[in-house]
C-alpha cells in the first residue's frame, strides 16, 4: 500500500464514490442547519464525516505500518496541517472581521470565546462548558459554531497515531494476532465511547454530543474497516449482495437525515457508526451499480473534495444572512448552498490544493508542523482579541449613586445567578437558604433560575428556608417537553420527574413558586412534544388546550392541604424578541434601547388568572421588570435590566427583592405559609 499519488493530487488507491459519500454529507448538514423541515436530522453528515476521517486516516497509517513497521510521525502530521489548517485559519479570520463589522458589540462577544477556542482547537469542549445542547438558542448564533467537530478530529488526528503507533510496538511479539489484539482494542475502546455517550444523554446533551470521548466510536468504526482491509476485498460472489447493501445502507443515512425517523442525535449517531462502514466496505465490492455510478461522476466527486470547504462556510454565511431577521428555510438552503459552494470552489484552487499537494514543502515537515500549530496558536492569543475587540462596554447615562448599579452592558451579558445542582443528590443540596421559618421552592426553567437573587434575599429577611429546582429549558409542567429531539429532552425528563417524585415529597415545602418562559406570546414560536409523543406550537389547533391541560395535571400533582402554589407570569417580550443589552452594546443611549411590551394577558396567563383557588396564585411582576409600563427600560436605577431578550440581569433581580416581597405580602402569601406550615 505505497503512498504514490497522481500528478493531480490524488493516491493511487482513490475511491471517488467516497467523495460521492462527502458531497452526500455536507449538504445534508447545510439543509439541517438552514432549517429545511424535511432535513431535521441531517446532522448525521457530520457523522458521517467522522467515520470517514477514521477509515482514511487509519488507512494512511497502516501504510506505514505494513511497509516500515512504523508511523512517519513528521509526514503524517504535516499533511494534516497543510490540509486543515490554511482553510481553517482563512475562514476564521475572515468570519471574525466580518462579524465584528455587521454584529452588535455584544454579539461579538458572545462569539468571541468560541472563535478563541477554535483556533486552539477545543471548540468543542468550550461548547460543552458554554451551551445546553447543540440544538437551542444560546449556541446557535456563534459564527464558529460548526468548528466544534473540526477540534473533535484535531484531537483525534493528535492522539490516534501515537496510540496504534504503541499499539502497533507492544505487539510485536504477538504474531499472527498482531492485528486482532488491534482490532480488539479498538472495538473495546469503540463500546467504551459508545456507552459515554449514551449515558451522558440523558444528563447531558451537550457533553455526549460535543466531547471527544463521546464522538469516539464514530472514528474508531472508520479505523476497524481499515485495520480489517480484507473487508474491501471480498469475494467475487459477493458483489451483487455488496450492490444491495450499498444501496439499502446509502437510503437508511439518507432517511436518518430526514424528519421522518423520531429518535434522537446520540442514537442516530450510534446507527450511523453502523451504517457508514457498511456503505464503505459495500462500494468498494460492488462491481457497478447505478449508486456507485453516480456517486463517482465528475461533479459529484468534486463537490466532495470541497466539500471541506463548504463546510467550513456554510455556517458563516448562515450567520451573517439571518443576523437580526429571519429568512424562509428554502432560500435560505439555496442562497448558502451556493455561496458555501462557491467560496469553497476559490479556496480549494488558490488556497488549500498549492498548499497541500506542493512537493517544496515535503521537505520541511518539521517547520511545516511548527508553524502551522504557532500561527494558529497566535492569531487566537494576540490577532483575535484586537479583532473582536468590542471598546468599552460602560453604558453613558449619568454617574450612579448610593446603592447596587450596573452599568457595563459587557458584565451584564454574564450576570447569571450561580445555582445548585442536586440532580440525583441528597435534597438538602438544592437549598440556598435556611430559615426559621416556612419552606420555599422555587421551580422551573431558566426564567426561574433569573428571580433566585431576588428570592434569596426575601427569604433571607423573611427567615424563609429556600430550595431550587431548576433546568434549563425545562418547564415546570411535568411531560411537556421542547420540540428539540427525542433524546434532547430526556435531561428534562429526569429532571421532571426528580421534581415531582423525590425533591418535592422530601422536601415538602409549604410555598412553590414556578417560573416559565412566554410559551405562547406572539412575540416567539415554540414547538412542544407532549406526553403521549405528539409534537404542537403556536399554530396547532390544541396548542393552548394542551398546555392548559398540562398546567392542570402539574398543578394537581403539587398541591397539599396548607400548601400555597406562587406562578408568576413569564417576562414581557419585546417585539422579534428586541434585546436590550444589546442594544446599548452598539452605543445606543438607554432611551433608544426601550420597547413597548404587548400588554395583554396572554391565554395562559387570563388561564392562571381564573384558576383563583385559595392554594393557588397568579401574580404579575411586569411593572417591576419594567415601571413605565407597558414601555420597558434598558436601564432602571442605574442598572440594565436585562442580560439578553428574555433574562433579567441578576443584579436587577436582586434589587427587586423589596418589591417582590411586597407583592407576596399584599396577596398574604407569607403569612398564610406561616400560618400553615411555618
Amino acid at each position: 500500500m505505497r503512498d504514490v499519488t497522481h500528478a493531480r493530487g490524488r493516491p493511487t488507491d482513490y475511491r471517488p464514490y467516497l467523495d460521492g459519500v462527502r458531497t452526500l454529507a455536507v449538504y445534508l448538514v447545510i439543509a439541517f442547519h438552514t432549517g429545511l423541515g424535511l432535513f431535521t436530522g441531517g446532522f448525521i453528515g457530520v457523522d458521517v464525516f467522522f467515520v470517514l476521517s477514521g477509515f482514511l486516516v487509519t488507512s494512511i497509517l497502516m501504510r506505514d505500518l505494513a511497509g516500515s513497521g512504523r508511523v512517519r510521525w513528521r509526514r503524517f502530521y504535516s499533511q494534516r496541517v497543510r490540509r486543515i489548517l490554511p482553510a481553517a485559519i482563512v475562514t476564521l479570520l475572515v468570519t471574525s472581521a466580518v462579524y465584528a463589522a455587521i454584529a452588535s458589540p455584544a454579539q461579538v462577544l458572545d462569539a468571541y470565546g468560541g472563535v478563541r477556542a477554535a483556533f486552539f482547537y477545543v471548540t468543542n469542549w468550550h461548547f460543552v462548558q458554554q451551551s445546553t445542547d447543540y440544538f437551542a438558542a444560546n449556541v446557535n448564533t456563534n459564527p464558529v459554531l460548526h468548528f466544534w467537530s473540526l477540534a473533535v478530529e484535531e484531537q483525534f488526528y493528535l492522539v490516534w497515531p501515537l496510540a496504534i503507533g504503541v499499539l502497533f510496538l507492544v505487539t510485536s511479539r504477538a504474531g499472527r494476532w498482531r492485528w486482532w489484539i488491534l482490532r480488539g482494542a479498538v472495538a473495546i475502546l469503540g463500546l467504551a465511547s459508545v456507552w459515554e455517550a449514551l449515558h451522558f444523554a440523558s444528563t447531558s446533551l451537550s457533553r455526549a454530543y460535543y466531547g471527544t470521548d463521546t464522538r469516539a466510536y464514530q472514528l474508531l468504526a472508520g479505523a476497524a474497516i481499515a485495520l480489517t482491509p480484507q473487508l474491501l476485498h471480498l469475494p467475487g460472489r459477493a458483489g451483487r449482495i455488496a450492490q444491495w447493501a450499498a444501496t439499502l445502507a446509502f437510503s437508511a443515512i439518507v432517511v436518518l437525515g430526514t424528519s421522518s425517523v423520531s429518535i434522537g442525535p446520540i442514537t442516530r449517531g450510534v446507527l450511523i457508526a453502523v451504517l457508514a462502514p457498511l456503505l464503505i466496505v459495500a462500494l468498494a465490492n460492488a462491481p457497478g451499480g447505478r449508486l456507485k455510478r453516480a456517486l463517482s461522476t465528475g461533479p459529484v466527486t468534486y463537490l466532495g473534495r470541497i466539500s471541506y470547504g463548504t463546510y467550513l462556510w456554510h455556517w458563516p454565511l448562515i450567520i451573517f444572512l439571518t443576523l437580526n431577521h429571519t429568512i424562509a428555510p428554502l432560500p435560505l438552503f439555496v442562497v448558502d448552498t451556493l455561496g458555501a459552494t462557491a467560496l469553497a470552489a476559490l479556496s480549494f484552487k488558490i488556497l488549500e490544493s498549492p498548499i497541500r499537494f506542493t512537493t517544496v514543502l515535503d521537505r520541511f515537515r518539521g517547520p511545516v508542523i511548527a508553524i502551522g500549530f504557532s500561527t494558529s496558536i497566535l492569531i487566537g492569543l494576540v490577532v483575535v482579541p484586537i479583532v473582536l475587540d468590542s471598546g468599552s462596554g460602560a453604558v453613558a447615562i449619568a454617574a450612579p449613586g448610593a446603592g447596587p448599579h450596573l452599568l457595563d452592558w459587557r458584565l451584564a451579558r454574564k450576570d447569571v445567578p450561580p445555582v445548585p445542582d442536586c440532580l440525583g443528590k441528597p435534597v438538602d443540596e438544592c437549598t440556598v437558604v435556611k430559615g426559621t421559618g416556612p419552606r420555599m421552592l422555587l421551580m422551573g426553567d431558566s426564567t426561574a433560575r433569573m428571580w433566585i437573587p431576588a428570592f434569596v434575599e426575601m427569604a433571607k429577611h423573611e427567615s424563609l428556608t429556600l430550595s431550587i429546582a431548576f433546568s434549563s429549558g425545562c418547564p415546570w409542567q411535568l411531560g411537556l417537553q421542547y420540540n428539540l429531539g427525542t433524546e434532547i429532552t430526556k435531561p428534562c425528563e429526569a429532571q421532571q420527574k426528580d421534581w415531582f417524585t423525590r425533591v418535592v415529597p422530601q422536601l415538602d415545602p409549604d410555598i412553590i413558586v414556578l417560573a416559565h418562559q412566554a410559551d405562547d406570546d406572539p412575540a416567539r414560536t415554540r414547538s412542544f412534544v407532549a406526553p403521549d409523543g405528539h409534537t404542537f406550537n403556536t399554530t396547532s389547533p390544541d396548542f393552548e388546550q394542551t398546555l392548559t391541560d398540562l398546567s392542570s395535571g402539574a398543578l394537581t400533582k403539587l398541591a397539599r392541604p396548607g400548601r400555597r402554589i406562587v406562578i408568576i407570569e413569564p417576562t414581557p417580550l419585546g417585539p422579534n424578541l428586541f434585546d436590550p443589552d444589546a442594544c446599548l452594546s452598539t452605543g445606543k443611549a438607554p432611551g433608544d434601547c426601550s420597547y413597548t411590551a404587548n400588554a395583554q394577558p396572554t391565554p395562559l396567563e387570563q388561564f392562571y388568572r381564573r384558576l383563583a383557588q385559595p392554594n393557588i396564585t397568579s401574580i404579575d411582576l411586569d411593572r417591576i421588570q419594567c415601571p413605565r409600563w407597558p414601555t420597558c427600560d434598558a436601564v432602571v436605577h442605574n442598572i440594565i435590566v436585562k442580560r439578553d431578550a428574555v433574562h433579567l440581569t441578576a443584579t436587577y433581580a436582586e434589587s427587586t427583592w423589596m418589591e417582590v416581597d411586597a407583592v407576596f405580602r399584599k396577596q398574604h402569601l407569607v403569612q398564610a405559609a406561616t400560618a400553615s406550615g411555618g
